[in-house]
């Protein structure tokens, strides 16, 4: 029966792995160099300063009382929730606003009471980041109606 001895082959044993834990170690690294934040912090938008809720504190004009609540469709489009009294009679419904740089023009249409409307405009943030500047223009039971008010946070 012949003898081996067995110091040759536990080197190579020590040496095969040594290099497998280094090759797992790069490999480990190399992963980890490749991962991107699990929670990025978003970027602020245009849209950011018009999304929420604003409010009129206007008791003349064509358009009193009015609630607006701007919600992103997109990087550039809202819905716009609203409720108003325009020539003396409630309005309510939703409008369609699209940014274009710091204005976001808007429009809608529908029934008040038993008589239609349209209405359209602009929003603008104010100086103030809790104010938001509208104009509207349009028709409420056919008498035309215009005008612009500050709606606040």
């Amino acid at each position: 029966m012949s003898v081996r001895s067995s110091s040759h082959g536990s080197y190579h044993g020590i040496v095969n792995l040594r290099l497998l834990g280094l090759l797992g170690l790069l490999l480990t690294l190399a992963a980890c160099d490749h991962m991107s934040p699990s929670n990025p912090t978003p970027a602020a938008t245009a849209m950011s300063a018009f999304t929420g809720t604003w409010r009129s504190t206007a008791t003349t004009g064509a358009c009193t009382s009015m609630s607006w609540t701007i919600t992103p469709t997109g990087a550039t489009t809202a819905a716009i929730a609203y409720t108003a009294t325009c020539a003396g009679v409630p309005v309510s419904g939703t409008a369609n606003g699209t940014l274009n740089g710091t204005t976001m023009s808007w429009t809608t249409n529908g029934t008040a009471a038993i008589c239609p409307f349209t209405l359209n405009g602009t929003a603008v943030p104010a100086a103030s980041t809790t104010d938001l500047n509208v104009t509207y223009a349009g028709t409420v039971c056919s008498t035309p109606i215009g005008g612009n008010d500050t709606l606040h946070r």
